[in-house]
């Protein structure tokens, strides 16, 4: 289960849209995606939800979505989250950048809370963000670019850890990138504030020294060897709850506009599961058990998948066959409309063999089936 997935649609179908994010998941062995809600309009309407919802399920993996907190994503006031929840939303989220309205957010958690809904938060305060394109560090400093301080991140989890405790609204941060974050986290938790937490494959593999160029850029920054120290340790302990991919879809000819004008965001549902396994489970950070906690009994917990995340009678039958020690290199060509990657050329070593949705194969020996 991957819940942190760009489809782009509506507005963006030209980088992605449902269809080719579906059958990219089920290429990476993804069952189950939660899409985000900044599209064009963004989904901040029950119409636009059902809409998008008859529209998926004819699709081989299964798609729910999440809805803005906010109408139209602009921070000013709330969406209405329960007419949203009723038709069918999983989390409200303004995924992209966060609720900075403190009163906002607060009256966002509380709801949440009635409706037994995660808000979902990209922690990143955008007056401490500026104009900064990477990580603020030695190797922006020798690529001539403007860098994001750390604190543009920890500064917000540490608001929104303390608004999720005055609350006790279902807070999950998404996509950390810092060491203070995950400490910031698990002391939040040891205090018995109700929040999970998401990384992504980025965070756990690469640092800011990695970055060449906009196949690099996204949001939250790379950071550096401390930071991909911590997050691989919370994962490891129990700190981070979700692995994620936050696929970010965007066409060449945007990505290659250079660093300063490039949009953030790399594509991860084809590569989520191969990075996962090279660099956490065959180098012995975790078993092949906790990869599942993180990659499909966490997220179906969090975002109320009573019927998924797990083998067990009454469960559905959505399963990922995986090839474990097949060693192969990351290519060009993906199964999304878009290749903004920064791992094509990287050697991985295991892979998705076959991904089962509902009883039936959608992906096996390469092909996708339905």
């Amino acid at each position: 289960i991957d819940m942190h997935v760009h489809t782009r649609e509506p507005g963006m179908e030209r980088a992605e849209n449902l269809a080719s994010a579906a059958r990219a998941a089920a290429a990476g062995g993804i069952t189950s995606i939660l899409a985000m809600p900044n599209t064009e309009p963004p989904a901040d309407s029950p119409a636009l939800l059902r809409r998008l919802s008859e529209k998926a399920a004819a699709l081989p993996v299964n798609i729910y979505f999440s809805a803005a907190v906010t109408r139209g994503r602009a921070g000013r006031e709330l969406a209405g989250l329960k007419a949203l929840k009723a038709a069918g939303a999983l989390a409200f989220t303004d995924d992209g950048a966060c609720v900075e309205n403190s009163k906002l957010l607060t009256k966002a958690l509380r709801l949440a809370k009635k409706l037994k809904t995660p808000v979902l938060e990209h922690a990143e305060a955008s007056h401490l963000t500026g104009p900064g394109v990477m990580h603020e560090c030695a190797r922006a400093r020798r690529l001539g670019v403007p860098g994001i301080p750390r604190e543009a991140e920890t500064y917000m989890v540490l608001r929104d850890l303390l608004l999720a405790g005055a609350t006790g609204g279902p807070l999950h941060l998404q996509h950390l990138s810092c060491l203070e974050s995950v400490e910031l986290a698990a002391a939040a938790r040891r205090r018995g504030i109700r929040v999970t937490a998401e990384t992504c494959p980025h965070y756990f593999t690469l640092t800011c020294e990695d970055v060449r160029n906009a196949a690099f850029k996204m949001k939250p920054p790379l950071r550096e060897r401390d930071d991909r120290a911590a997050l691989i340790k919370g994962l490891a302990d129990g700190t981070i709850d979700v692995i994620a991919s936050d696929h970010a879809p965007h066409p060449a000819a945007e990505k290659t506009k250079g660093m300063i004008k490039a949009p953030f965001g790399v594509t991860g549902l084809e590569t989520m599961l191969g990075l996962a396994l090279t660099e956490l489970v065959h180098k012995g950070v975790i078993s092949r058990l906790r990869l599942a906690e993180l990659m499909s009994a966490n997220p179906a917990r969090i975002l109320g998948l009573k019927k998924k995340g797990g083998l067990a009678p009454g469960m559905d039958a959505d399963l990922t066959l995986i090839e474990p020690f097949v060693e192969y290199r990351v290519g060009p060509r993906f199964y999304s409309r878009s290749a903004n990657s920064p791992f094509i050329g990287r050697r991985l070593k295991g892979r998705a063999a076959a991904t089962m949705v509902a009883g039936r194969f959608v992906f096996r020996r390469s092909q996708i089936l339905r």
